[in-house]
């Protein structure tokens, strides 16, 4: 490297690119998890050349606020980048917003991700917070930066921020072409430590160690009613180069000894004709990895893709079902799947080798009593290893939230929801939030453990002992008989910065202002 190169380098600004820890917020087994580096990494490799980058992950190394803070002020940074990714711990945001301004007031911080995308207004309802990011944002990092630098313009699409008294927010960005985006900057964190620790206990645990975690493609265009993707990624599943991913994967087992890896999309196999091609480079470049994919659509397999996904190293698939009910499936939850073929699609996936979760949700609104019981039945009976029950949960930004708003099915507060994945926060005449939740955590456990034979059979899915396991499900059991029935544990109250009134207004250009 040159001496120019260097002082170049010397001379760049600093950014912190930071997860905040989960734990600031409440700990609670069921919804802590570690999150994937590779996002963080890639956002730093965006702006290379532009910034000099540091990751601190508080989540993984599971950091105080005060060692968080410490951390930063051992960088100097001139910017702070904060990831998150559930609005069920935005408060952590919160936190961490107002403790970097609390060190120097003249760091300016960056919010992004999920939450973020969706609840962009009331982020920057916090003075703390300089700018968010709606959408992805990969390319409005990079521009922002050079923005800031002094060395570009301001980005012109996913930009939320304040000018003179007002909040501009601009149209959500959505990249359509993520093949150019490069490969993360894996240098940027420790691996190490990564690849050989799960990102929680459980089911979708790595088949081996060491292993990571893989986003290949973006998107869902099917549209359930309770899910955030189609506000989040859109509906529209935009795919890379299958060669390029399989290049990566090759690059993380030569460089770090991997033996399995977990597909996170939202649904990959919906792009029937570039998942295909994947399972079939991946075979031929015959890596001896395995893999599970945490989201599959059951209503896309075939005979030909089954035998793939075998052939490629799938051990495990995770598939949503949702309910036992065809009226629910149909009428509430819009997904397109017919109940009477999947006992026999899990059958067929189990027989090629491939062990089969499943996911069930319970207390839509409009949703009976009996539909209910057909649920958890057909939850029993559809053959898969290993069953998991979700509450109805209407999150912003899903077409759940806004059926559960029309018939007055929730008490959830408009400007500052509440969201909580454990307890039931939706009402029916025939049924309360607190039957729903204690219904879940105890037909969980007799479907799963009310035999030895499952019991055995799950622990070995979960790569834990049963004694371990008996623990959780206490745990589980515990969790919803204590305290507040409504809210679960007492959480620490709600943590914002320093506030001040908006005005909404709409001007030209499709960009929201506030007065």
């Amino acid at each position: 490297m040159s001496s120019n190169n260097v002082l170049r380098i010397l001379d760049l600004k600093k950014l912190v690119l930071a997860y905040p820890n989960l734990r600031w917020h409440k700990v609670d087994i069921q919804t802590l998890w570690n999150l994937n580096p590779s996002t963080l990494c890639l956002l730093g490799k965006m702006v290379e050349g532009e910034a000099n980058v540091t990751i601190i992950d508080a989540q993984f190394y599971d950091l105080s606020i005060e060692a968080f803070v410490a951390r930063i002020a051992d960088v100097k940074p001139d910017y702070v980048g904060i990831s998150i990714l559930t609005s069920e711990y935005s408060s952590i945001l919160h936190l961490a917003a107002e403790a970097i301004k609390n060190l120097d007031q003249n760091i300016i911080v960056i919010a992004g991700g999920v939450h973020v995308t969706i609840e962009y207004m009331k982020v920057m309802d916090d003075l703390n917070i300089d700018f968010a990011v709606r959408g992805e944002g990969e390319h409005i990092l990079r521009d922002l930066i050079r923005f800031l630098n002094g060395s570009g313009g301001k980005p012109t699409r996913g930009l939320v921020y304040r000018h003179e008294g007002r909040i501009v927010a601009q149209s959500q960005e959505l990249i359509m072409d993520i093949g150019s985006l490069p490969l993360p900057d894996y240098d940027l964190v420790k691996m190490e430590d990564y690849i050989n620790v799960g990102s929680r206990y459980g089911p979708l645990r790595p088949p081996e160690y060491p292993y990571v975690r893989m986003l290949i493609t973006r998107g869902c265009p099917v549209g359930c009613s309770f899910c955030q993707v189609e506000s989040i990624s859109g509906r529209k599943v935009r795919v890379p180069d299958v060669s390029r991913v399989v290049d990566e994967i090759a690059y993380l087992k030569n460089r770090y000894g991997l033996k399995s890896f977990i597909i996170d999309d939202d649904n990959i196999a919906l792009r029937k004709k570039f998942f295909k091609k994947f399972l079939k480079v991946l075979t031929k470049r015959d890596m001896g990895l395995k893999f599970i994919i945490q989201s599959f659509a059951i209503f896309a397999l075939d005979d030909e893709m089954l035998e793939l996904l075998s052939k490629a190293g799938c051990v495990g698939i995770n598939v949503a079902i949702e309910s036992g009910s065809k009226r629910v499936i149909k009428e509430i939850v819009n997904k397109p799947l017919n109940l009477e073929d999947v006992p026999r699609l899990i059958a067929k996936i189990k027989s090629n080798g491939i062990y089969v979760l499943a996911n069930f949700i319970i207390g839509f609104p409009g949703e009976t009593w009996d539909e209910i019981r057909e649920t958890i039945s057909f939850a029993e009976n559809c053959g898969a290893d290993y069953v998991k029950l979700f509450v109805a949960v209407p999150l912003k930004g899903t077409k759940l939230w806004d059926m559960a708003k029309k018939h007055g099915s929730t008490e959830i507060a408009d400007e500052d929801p509440e969201v909580n994945w454990r307890f039931s926060q939706i009402k029916s005449d025939e049924w309360t939030p607190y039957d729903i939740s204690i219904l879940r955590a105890y037909e969980w456990d007799r479907i799963n453990f009310g035999d030895p034979n499952r019991r055995r059979r799950v622990a070995e899915i979960w790569g834990m002992s049963e004694d371990e396991i008996s623990k959780i499900r206490k745990a589980t059991r515990d969790a919803v008989t204590a305290g507040n029935p409504h809210r679960g544990e007492e959480i620490q109250e709600h943590v914002q910065g320093p506030k001040r009134d908006y005005l909404p207004i709409i001007t030209d250009g499709g960009n929201l202002l506030i007065n």
